[in-house]
Formats: C-alpha cells, sequence, structure tokens
C-alpha cells in the first residue's frame, strides 16, 4: 500500500498541476521548482525508508516480488478516491493531453525501481542469513 500510497502522490502533483497553480496563484515555475524538490526529497526519503521497510518485513520471502504487481490496484484506488472527492469542475484544470505518456513512463520507471529495490532487499537478506 505504501509502493502505491508514494506513486499517487507524485501521480497527482503532476495531474493536477494546473488547478493548484490556479487555487494557490502561484507561478508556474515556482510551482515547478516545488514539483522538483518534492521529488527529489521524496524519492531519496522514500529509498530509505522502503529499503528499511522491506528488509524488516518481507525480504526473506518470495511474496516481495508480488508488490511490485499490488501496488497498481491500489494507485487505482486512491486515483478513484481523490477523484470521488474532487472532482474536476473548471475545464480549466484539465491535464494536457502528453501528460498520459509522461505518467506512462513513470509508470514503467516506477515498476522498474520496485523491482530493482525489492531484488535488493531479498539479495542482501540471502546473503546475510548464508554468511550466519
Amino acid at each position: 500500500m505504501l509502493y502505491g500510497l508514494m506513486f499517487f502522490i507524485s501521480l497527482e502533483m503532476q495531474l493536477n498541476y494546473y488547478r493548484i497553480v490556479r487555487l494557490t496563484g502561484w507561478e508556474g515555475q515556482h510551482f515547478d521548482i516545488l514539483i522538483l524538490l518534492v521529488h527529489s526529497v521524496g524519492f531519496v526519503v522514500a529509498t530509505i525508508v522502503l529499503y528499511k521497510l522491506t528488509y524488516k518485513w518481507i525480504a526473506h520471502r518470495r511474496f516481495i516480488y508480488w508488490t511490485t504487481i499490488f501496488l497498481l490496484p491500489y494507485t487505482a484506488l486512491f486515483i478513484f478516491i481523490f477523484a470521488c472527492m474532487f472532482p474536476i469542475t473548471n475545464q480549466g484544470d484539465m491535464p494536457a493531453p502528453v501528460q498520459g505518456l509522461m505518467l506512462f513512463a513513470m509508470l514503467l520507471f516506477y515498476l522498474f525501481y520496485i523491482g530493482t529495490l525489492n531484488m535488493v532487499c531479498y539479495c542482501s537478506k540471502f546473503d546475510k542469513v548464508q554468511i550466519k
């Protein structure tokens, strides 16, 4: 669920760009810098936190690789709940058509990222067990 929540937050910041700029009154350049900072800091912090949690809870099981796929239903659930709670009422808030391609690339990168993180946790846990 945490993997899906992390991707959902990043996704919603991208999709609601125009809405956030309109509601806050910020300039687009300032919000671009904020998004870059949030993504950069979030990436580093989430990598450390998710590595520690994965290593502690599920690194010794083969179930670890299923978490790469299970993030998709949780992300879809979060998106559905958010869309029901905050529907787009202003047509100017609609995301750009190219946004779908960017989000698809983000999804592919994120699945690769989670798979790599899980593989590192599994291999490091396995090596530690073998050494003892």
